[in-house]
């Protein structure tokens, strides 16, 4: 016959009560356990999240490991990519007189550096320093020292040239505020003598009529550039 408390409500025989007491402390288990997993799940998730590659600090890591000559980014959404090697593109590198002129005594200059598709020698790009002093060691350091530089006139800024799709993207002074910057230098000596071997980052307007009108947006540029002749003389 059924038992009541104090209280009029039925009281549970002993195996019952017992049942139910550990039913209750199973079930507080159990949702420990799940809490439990769902804290490391979440913890799991936020690791890869953070180590997606696409995160700035392993993408930048990894660039600046690489050493071979390459140019990568995306041009008004669309992702490029040019590197050195056999069957994808060449090298181009060299100097030019910084005011135009045939003066081979001259020591102003200009060096370039670009790199051609082997499958479409129409797509390509070439990357031109601001005049400077081969001679003076002072105008050298200041051209390539670390830190951002200004892209926009040919000679008179570091100048950016692209070849693509049939189209070309060029920088110039009616985007004021494009910058290239420096984040590292090597300087080596290979067969063609010295070299200077620039690690770059580039975000810019680039336009293909020298005007403000049908700017197209270069993003998440980086490229490794080898310039040659950087001093006269060598």
């Amino acid at each position: 016959m059924p038992s009541y408390d104090t209280d009029g409500k039925k009281k549970l025989p002993k195996k019952e009560l017992a049942k139910t007491l550990f039913d209750t402390s199973k079930l507080i288990k159990m949702s420990k356990y799940f809490i439990g997993v769902i804290f490391t799940l979440s913890m799991f998730g936020c690791k890869k999240d953070d180590a997606k590659p696409g995160a700035p600090k392993n993408y930048y890591t990894s660039f600046m490991a690489q050493s071979t000559q390459t140019f990568y980014g995306k041009l008004d959404g669309t992702r490029f990519s040019w590197t050195f090697g056999w069957n994808q593109s060449q090298g181009m590198a060299g100097y030019e007189n910084g005011y135009g002129i045939c003066d081979s005594t001259d020591p102003v200059r200009v060096v370039l550096f670009g790199l051609i598709s082997e499958s479409d020698l129409h797509t390509r790009f070439t990357l031109y320093s601001p005049r400077y002093n081969s001679l003076a060691e002072t105008e050298f350091a200041d051209v390539f020292s670390l830190g951002k530089k200004k892209l926009g006139d040919f000679r008179k800024d570091f100048y950016l040239s692209i070849t693509k799709d049939n189209k070309v993207y060029q920088s110039n002074s009616s985007s004021p505020a494009n910058e290239i910057e420096i984040l590292k230098t090597q300087e080596f000596t290979d067969y063609n003598g010295k070299k200077l071997r620039v690690w770059f980052k580039i975000d810019a307007k680039l336009s293909s009529c020298n005007c403000q009108n049908s700017t197209s947006l270069l993003t998440d540029g980086l490229m490794i550039a080898e310039f040659y002749g950087i001093r006269k003389g060598q």
